[in-house]
């Protein structure tokens, strides 16, 4: 008996879907910390949160002839940053939409998205509670996946 399969080339897997996870990761680490921010805000305070809130707000920063109290910059920063984030998903998000040979090779693109998400999750595990933690293990896994899965970069010139 001849049992004969015809070889087919493997499908290699495909790089695109674990990136766009990755980026979708991203918006929403950006609307749950927007969410939860808001949230804590409407929520009642602890005697703790009242006098750290207060000592916040009776310290002042001066820079370049502005003066704001530490709430306002920590809350500027916080909300700020957190667009960012949102802002970047999007947009890697757009760039694979109309370039998807961005992600289906393997190049700057990639690298940068996984290493600011590495350097989020680290900062994360250094000094921030659990939910970006989790969310940030799983966009730098997604962007991990996808450049595993990519094409090696294509070479170009002499």
């Amino acid at each position: 008996m001849n049992t004969t399969i015809a070889s087919r080339p493997l499908r290699r897997a495909y790089p695109v879907r674990p990136f766009t996870a990755g980026a979708c990761g991203l918006i929403l680490l950006g609307v749950g910390h927007l969410a939860l921010s808001a949230a804590s805000t409407l929520a009642a305070r602890t005697p703790q949160q009242r006098a750290a809130d207060t000592a916040m707000r009776e310290s002042t920063l001066t820079l370049l002839g502005l003066e704001r109290t530490l709430l306002d910059v920590f809350d500027g920063i916080s909300v700020a940053m957190t667009l960012f984030v949102i802002t970047c998903g999007l947009l890697i998000l757009a760039a694979v939409r109309h370039a998807p040979t961005l992600v289906r090779h393997r190049t700057a693109f990639g690298w940068i998205a996984l290493s600011a998400s590495l350097a989020g999750l680290a900062t994360s595990v250094l000094l921030l509670p659990p939910p970006p933690i989790l969310v940030l293990t799983g966009t730098s896994c997604a962007f991990a996946v996808s450049l595993r899965r990519a094409l090696p970069a294509a070479r170009t010139g002499p």
